[in-house]
């Protein structure tokens, strides 16, 4: 026992080696070593094998843990080293363990015992040489005590040296106890509530009297609506979704870099967000994603200064779910990733400018105060130059109709009187003659549909529309004509809100 024990000190702190894991029978132990590119992995184990074969067996197993443990700390080319403590070698081991095992491409094997023929006999200064030590092998005083005594004393200050550096990565962790975050989650869900109360927060008309991201209207000048959008959310999967990950993610970073510099992080991310979504996203949006992937940026910067820290405990989750969510928002078109992305440059930078608490703050940090408001006005100038970012015509539409469905008849008008881009667009023309139909004015909507058919000539809402109109005309032919062809697009089977029997026995009943 004290022969491993002592070992795992000298690395531990002579070494500056740390323990990434350890058996619960405390007599397996891997050990990280180095920093960097030097880095190594060290698998100490004691045990007595008494053949060959059950070495082999597990020097199989100790390569598939070496690759799990590789994969804990990043590294691909890490030198891997395994050390067996054991009171007698294999009876039938003739050589050096890693001359008999001819392991040059996938770790060096040592085998520390005691062998009274000399033969295979390997010492722990030809494993430290090997390792690269900086420090030279000390016997122990083993007169003045036993070795199970010497053994405990080793493993004690091993088991101080660890509860001292996991303190330390606790106080990193865990700087303070989450407290913005329960309010954000609370104004969120507030705001959702009042929204469903009001209207539905997946209707656009309420999402923008609400303060959702719309184009058009931050180039009136409501610019507020970069900020309020962060509150709202469409749907209850949205809200859910958003709020866990606020809880959890928002949690995390809250805890690490205290309530200040977390609100200063998230409220920074969801402008950045917000602006980058109307730099290049023209569709209505709303929500705490931006923010949320700021949390991530702030994780990530967290890992550029604590690199070993971050892959040992939750470096490749946030990788691999920062990953998936990048690539599902390029994927799905719906999903607004320009202020992922947007959020998650934020984020980042927000975090180099707080930086982390109990750090020396450098004049690295100054260029941040002049990066962030720069590329904030980038992203805005952008903006408002790209053109076909300003305005969607089916945003538009969309809106229209949703106001028309209230009776809103003169906002509707209004909106599709504006549209951008709705030159090529029938619906626009359409909408518009609904609002003409909904007012008795059928000279209007006949023009409207026209010009909706003559754009997609196979638009068998407008022809529909266009039987009505015209029987209100009484120009029953017309109507004739124009109800036989919403039939042969098969209006009857896009839509359950048509009569085409009643449209049609009133114009053959008007027939000459």
């Amino acid at each position: 026992m004290h022969r491993y024990w002592k070992l795992i000190h000298h690395l531990v702190i002579k070494e500056d080696a740390r323990i990434v894991e350890i058996s619960r029978d405390k007599k397996q132990i891997w050990l990280e070593t180095g920093k960097n590119k030097q880095k190594s992995v060290i698998r100490i184990a004691r045990v007595e094998y008494d053949w060959m074969n059950q070495v082999e067996k597990d020097v199989k197993e100790a390569r598939q843990e070496y690759e799990r443990i590789k994969r804990m700390i990043l590294g691909r080319n890490i030198p891997f080293y395994s050390i067996y403590i054991t009171s007698y070698p294999p009876a039938d081991l003739n050589r050096p363990l890693n001359s008999y095992l001819n392991t040059q491409n996938s770790g060096r094997f040592y085998l520390l015992s005691r062998d009274p023929s000399g033969r295979i006999a390997e010492s722990e200064e030809q494993l430290l040489n090997d390792l690269g030590s900086r420090q030279s092998w000390e016997p122990a005083l083993e007169d003045e005590y036993s070795h199970q005594e010497w053994g405990r004393h080793y493993r004690a200050m091993v088991k101080e040296r660890q509860e001292k550096l996991e303190e330390e990565d606790r106080s990193l962790l865990l700087f303070t106890k989450p407290r913005a975050v329960f309010v954000f989650l609370a104004a969120i869900v507030s705001v959702f509530t009042w929204m469903e109360q009001t209207g539905e927060s997946t209707n656009l008309v309420t999402l923008i009297e609400f303060g959702a991201k719309y184009n058009p209207a931050l180039l009136e000048g409501e610019w507020w609506r970069i900020i309020t959008s962060m509150f709202l959310h469409i749907g209850i999967f949205h809200l859910v979704m958003n709020s866990l990950a606020l809880f959890y993610i928002g949690g995390a970073v809250e805890r690490m870099y205290g309530t200040i510099r977390f609100i200063i992080i998230y409220m920074t991310a969801g402008v950045f967000g917000s602006l980058a979504s109307f730099a290049f996203n023209e569709q209505v949006s709303a929500g705490a994603s931006g923010a949320i992937f700021g949390c991530f940026g702030a994780l990530l910067y967290f890992g550029l200064i604590h690199r070993a820290l971050f892959f040992r405990t939750m470096g490749l989750n946030v990788l691999f779910i920062l990953g998936i969510n990048l690539v599902f928002g390029f994927v799905v078109p719906a999903v607004d990733n320009g202020a992922h992305i947007g959020g998650l440059a934020g984020g980042f930078l927000a975090s180099a400018l707080v930086h982390l608490p109990k750090h020396r703050r450098t004049v690295t940090q100054l260029p941040f105060l002049l990066v962030i408001p720069g590329l904030a006005a980038g992203l805005l100038w952008y903006g408002l130059m790209n053109e076909n970012k300003q305005g969607s015509s089916m945003v538009e539409v969309q809106l229209a109709q949703q106001y028309l469905e209230r009776d809103n008849v003169e906002e509707s008008r209004q909106i599709l009187n504006d549209a951008e881009n709705g030159e090529d667009n029938p619906y626009v023309p359409f909408v518009l003659g609904n609002t003409y139909m909904a007012e008795n004015q059928y000279e209007q909507a006949v023009s409207l549909f026209q010009e909706a058919v003559s754009i997609n000539e196979e638009l068998a809402e407008a022809h529909y529309n266009l039987a009505i109109a015209y029987s209100e005309l009484g120009q029953w032919e017309e109507a004739e004509q124009s109800l036989n062809r919403s039939r042969q697009l098969g209006i009857e089977d896009q839509s359950d809100d048509v009569d085409v029997e009643s449209i049609e026995e009133r114009v053959q009943a008007n027939l000459p």
